[in-house]
């Protein structure tokens, strides 16, 4: 007798053994027991998950000659697979029980010789049963010739439709059917499955060889166990993790974690070795990519205590992922896991996919040491010095290069020749600040504005006010930029009422902003902004502080006699900038080559382009 694969051999043949799919079992169980039987069914669900199966079962009972096995008797939906019509759906030769490809049957005229066999009786028994398997290949035209019969069918013919895509089914079709969805059957299960199998077959497999096996099925059980028969042809009656991994070409979990500990250890000779060997073993580098993808998924959850998530795991499998993830941080796991899913796009598309899979480890090597922000501060604040890349903030913006205004400077005419000279560029360099025991409060400066090298960060890890030094206005500006730059962005629009000679002991402090500034005085009054203001205040005070906010009027004097009148950072910064455009405007217009231009041509200049005339 010819071999039978282990996928036909042991197909369920009653509702008892499907697996992962009682909630269809029961329900059509019920319908039997209640008499409520349809006259269409759809069943819908990935490859492998028992619709089929289900399909002939269903025939079968709706079939069975067994009185028992009808509405009303012993138990209803359970045929006795004893009866002739049991027994020839059993073995596939039950004229009426017709199975019918709905990819290779897909015209209207195959459809219409469906409408005229249901006319007849069944030879046998009650019931005629049209099983129509992948429905959704069937055109527009045989779906609208089936729907008047798949709605009012003879009473003793019922459909059954099964299909892997159920969106290409027509709504049409979907009312007139009840409708069964099928769920991937979870890897737990269909491990217990195969070593029940395994047990029957007298084989001797490994629970690590078949979690592999149950990992590669991806929730389809005839998968599952086509892939048990590639491996027992490999390996015999004895299945191992390292047959079944030569057989399906795919690297085991206990791979992945010791790949991961050589990138993480920077020992890329020893990943590229392991790279090298899985490649010529014939693995697709795909999937050592999506594999180390899960597996940094599953050692977050180990490493934030959350391992009852982990339901598809063995407990070996738990440890090695506790000694994997004990030096990192899970801001460095996650970072990993971006690195690594963002690689799989390139190693699909790269004509070197084993070359891409290792650029990817050489960028995941760096992410080993890791920290996260509240690391580094704990580590700040003890006075240790942290090691390692720091993770960044997700409230913390990208520091912004701080401007550079270049000055033109043009040079004096000499004579009646003008000289050729390249213009000189000068920049204003920051100046580094000087380590001393009270430093002085952070100046604010137009060239750090707009969030320029200013780090956001959150209020719990906000940075002490500064010991010693005069507290200011500009001082104040810098420290809540420090804090919250959204806040500070309002202040370099406001404009010091308090005189920096009463900022040390105020215990008020006034600000203002002109009248065509309402919007940002609105927003610094907004209760929750006005609220951190007034806190961080008081913290830069070292001292309860009251700030009260008011408009300013355009012509607002002086405090003190031959003093400026006070201004807004921006106003300095925009008139500053008015100042060296006028600069810029007058030495071009004094330059030498200009004047015997307007000299020789008799013409005046209509136009001034700041930026053409900066370069």
């Amino acid at each position: 007798m010819s071999y039978v694969v282990l996928a036909r051999k042991y197909r369920p043949k009653q509702f008892d053994e499907l697996v992962g799919q009682q909630h269809v079992a029961q329900t059509l169980i019920n319908a039997f027991k209640q008499n409520k039987l349809g006259q269409a069914y759809l069943l819908t669900g990935t490859r492998g998950v028992g619709k089929t199966s289900v399909a002939r079962i269903f025939a079968k009972a709706l079939r069975c000659e067994s009185p028992d096995a009808q509405p009303g008797g012993k138990h209803p939906g359970i045929s006795c697979d004893k009866c002739p019509s049991c027994v020839e759906i059993n073995n596939g030769s039950s004229i009426d029980v017709l199975e019918i490809d709905g990819a290779s049957n897909n015209g209207v005229e195959n459809v219409r010789e469906i409408r005229e066999q249901v006319k007849f009786l069944p030879s046998r028994g009650r019931m005629k049963v049209y099983i129509i398997d992948e429905v959704h290949m069937l055109t527009n035209a045989a779906f609208n010739a089936l729907l008047k019969t798949l709605e009012e069918p003879p009473a003793h013919v019922t459909f059954i439709l099964a299909t892997t895509e159920v969106q290409k089914i027509p709504a049409t079709i979907l009312s007139r059917c009840q409708r069964f969805d099928f769920r991937r059957v979870p890897q737990l299960l269909t491990q217990e499955h195969l070593a029940r199998i395994a047990g029957l077959e007298k084989i001797k497999a490994e629970p690590a060889a078949l979690r592999l096996i149950a990992r590669k099925a991806d929730g389809s059980v005839r998968d599952a166990l086509s892939a048990m028969d590639q491996c027992l042809a490999l390996g015999g009656k004895h299945l191992t993790p390292e047959n079944v991994s030569e057989a399906l070409g795919i690297v085991s979990g206990t791979f992945l974690v010791k790949l991961l500990n050589h990138t993480f250890k920077k020992e890329l000779a020893e990943a590229a070795l392991m790279v090298r060997d899985a490649f010529l073993g014939g693995v697709e580098m795909k999937a050592i990519a999506l594999g180390l993808a899960e597996t940094l998924r599953d050692a977050l959850f180990v490493k934030l205590r959350a391992q009852e998530a982990l339901t598809e795991i063995s407990e070996d499998e738990k440890a090695e992922y506790e000694q994997l993830v004990a030096h990192l941080s899970p801001e460095a796991i996650q970072a990993a896991y971006r690195a690594i899913t963002t690689s799989l796009e390139e190693i699909l598309r790269s004509p070197l996919p084993r070359a891409s899979l290792e650029m990817a480890l050489a960028r995941l090597s760096g992410l080993g040491q890791l920290k996260s922000l509240e690391d580094l501060l704990r580590s700040l604040q003890s006075g240790a010095v942290p090691s390692g890349p720091v993770a960044p903030s997700p409230a913390a913006p990208s520091p912004a290069p701080a401007p550079n205004f270049q000055t033109m400077s043009a040079p004096p005419p000499s004579g009646n020749t003008p000289e050729k000279k390249s213009p000189s560029i000068a920049s204003p360099s920051p100046a580094a600040p000087a380590a001393r025991a009270n430093p002085a409060p952070p100046a604010y400066s137009p060239s750090s504005s707009s969030l320029a090298g200013a780090t956001a960060m959150p209020a719990s890890v906000a940075p002490p006010p500064p010991e010693g030094g005069t507290r200011h206005f500009a001082g104040f500006v810098a420290y809540v930029l420090q804090q919250k730059a959204s806040l500070g962005a309002l202040l370099e629009h406001a404009i010091p009422v308090t005189s920096d000679e009463d900022w040390p002991t105020a215990a008020e402090v006034k600000i203002g902003f002109r009248k065509n500034h309402s919007f940002y005085k609105a927003q610094a009054e907004h209760r929750v902004n006005f609220e951190q203001l007034e806190r961080i205040l008081s913290a830069y005070q070292e001292r309860k502080a009251k700030l009260v906010i008011d408009f300013v009027a355009d012509n607002a004097n002086a405090p003190k006699a031959g003093a400026a009148a006070p201004t807004s950072f921006v106003e300095r910064e925009k008139k500053a900038l008015a100042e060296s455009a006028a600069e810029k405007k007058k030495r071009f217009l004094e330059h030498a080559i200009v004047q015997d231009t307007k000299e020789i041509f008799g013409a005046e200049l209509s136009s001034f382009d700041i930026d053409k005339a900066s370069n």
